[in-house]
């Protein structure tokens, strides 16, 4: 029992179960043990605090039920992305007629897609993914993922031409990389008076940005670019202002 943590002897669960008399102790030479007194309140009290569905499963409910805490563990969810266009594309192999649902709905939404298209457009924020096509017209089909983009929920995009348009700081170059390290062909959008935007309405970072160590190490000329004059500057330039109004 000496081996046992303080922390474990001083809460309410094993209090209870001693107070309850479902565990008991009893001297074992210099110390004591700890055992089972009664196996079906045991067992009970484990099927109640480590159900099946919690050994198999980590979810936010069960993060809920156990800790009181939807974020206590780390758990898996379904990608969500929203896609707006103005052709006709192939979703989860299905033919689908994009541009009624874009220009009745504004968009259209789909869990963890596979997507082939000829030409595709990665945008990060969510009010330039609904403009996109006031700067790349109505050839691309834009895609929006709810949250960060992580490798695996990408690997269903299969497209000839792909284009990642992101904040110029170092998030969006990592958004950058992320995509490129499962779509070798994707490029990067840096318009033509990428210098003058900058230089014109570019914002100080607030301290809360690091970057990541694949932007660091990488030497494609576009992210050097942006990471080095992020860097000096300790500003950044969001994608907005290139599709305002």
């Amino acid at each position: 029992m000496n081996n046992v943590p303080k922390s474990i002897k001083k809460s309410l669960y094993y209090q209870n179960l001693l107070a309850t008399k479902t565990l008991s102790t009893e001297k074992s030479g210099r110390g004591s043990r700890i055992f089972i007194k009664n196996i079906q309140s045991f067992e009970a009290f484990f099927s109640k605090h480590f159900t099946k569905e919690e050994i198999k499963t980590i979810s936010k409910s069960s993060n809920i039920r156990k800790f009181r805490d939807s974020k206590a563990r780390k758990t898996k969810t379904s990608s969500v992305f929203f896609v707006r266009g103005f052709k006709d594309i192939k979703l989860n192999g299905e033919n689908l007629e994009l541009s009624k649902y874009t220009k009745a709905f504004g968009l259209f939404s789909v869990q963890q897609p596979t997507i082939e298209v000829d030409k595709i457009c990665f945008v990060e924020n969510l009010d330039s993914f609904l403009h996109a096509e006031r700067v790349f017209g109505n050839d691309f089909i834009y895609l929006h993922k709810y949250g960060r983009i992580g490798v695996e929920s990408i690997a269903g995009v299969s497209a000839k031409e792909i284009l990642v348009f992101v904040d110029y700081d170092f998030n969006g170059l990592d958004e950058f990389l992320r995509i490129k390290s499962v779509h070798q062909k994707s490029t990067l959008f840096i318009p033509e008076n990428f210098e003058e935007l900058f230089e014109n309405f570019s914002k100080s970072i607030d301290g809360k940005q690091q970057m990541s160590e694949r932007v660091a190490q990488s030497i494609l000329k576009e992210v050097v670019l942006i990471r080095e004059l992020v860097s000096r500057t300790n500003r950044f330039l969001e994608q907005e202002i290139i599709t305002n109004d």
